[in-house]
């Protein structure tokens, strides 16, 4: 669907991997404080963009910590949009 190799958490796709970038589920929630963060940006699916869904630069993934912190705000989102089962 979003063109990479995606990864479910408790029935939810939670982040999606392409040669584009990593796509990362926020929830509208957290949104606007994760899109502003450096070498990130909404996803855009036929010219609109999303609220609940950032895709991160390559580049900003080559620091551990950062590729941590993302996944770890993947897996979060996905519990709640996936009712936490």
């Amino acid at each position: 669907m979003f063109g990479g190799v995606g990864f479910m958490v408790d029935g939810a796709l939670a982040c999606s991997l392409s040669p584009r970038g990593l796509l990362v589920r926020t929830g509208p929630d957290r949104f606007p404080e994760l899109v502003a963060r450096p070498g990130a940006e909404p996803m855009r699916m036929a010219g609109r963009a999303s609220r609940g869904w950032v895709e991160v630069s390559l580049e900003v993934l080559q620091d551990e910590a950062a590729l941590r912190d993302w996944l770890a705000v993947a897996v979060a989102a996905a519990r709640e949009a996936g009712g936490g089962r």
